[in-house]
């Protein structure tokens, strides 16, 4: 019997949706970094919200198929070209996550531990000029 290199996590959104968390593939991790990097532009009056936002929803898009069918004639199309996710899907995210569940989908599907203290005081001294 083959064994997964890799762990897995059930966790609970806020309307008490389970997922279970496992690494990204490929292609979705692409896409998630692909949003990650738009936090190089991001000005102090920009919603980084917004890309914490899209990247979960990147990676979650798999276990929540399921309310979210792709398919052209659901609602799941997006209404932009510049957006990354439907607005409905969008809506139902920011009505369901958290940060803290934010930063574990980060940990465990893209391999990011965004609120790991060594990172934070990092960027606390990067923002305060002392490397």
């Amino acid at each position: 019997m083959a064994s997964k290199v890799y762990t897995e996590e059930v966790v609970s959104l806020q309307d008490d949706t389970e997922v279970t968390l496992r690494p990204a593939p490929i292609g979705r991790l692409r896409r998630i970094m692909k949003e990650w990097k738009k936090f190089e532009a991001l000005s102090d009056d920009d919603d980084s919200f917004e890309i914490f936002i899209n990247c979960s929803g990147i990676a979650l898009e798999k276990e929540l198929a399921n309310k979210f069918p792709r398919t052209a004639a659901d609602s799941t199309v997006k209404e932009e070209k510049d957006e990354v996710l439907a607005k409905p899907y969008k809506d139902y995210l920011e009505e369901t996550l958290d940060m803290e569940t934010m930063y574990k989908v980060m940990e465990i599907c893209a391999g990011m531990k965004l609120n790991d203290p060594n990172l934070l005081a990092a960027a606390r001294a990067v923002e305060a000029g002392t490397n």
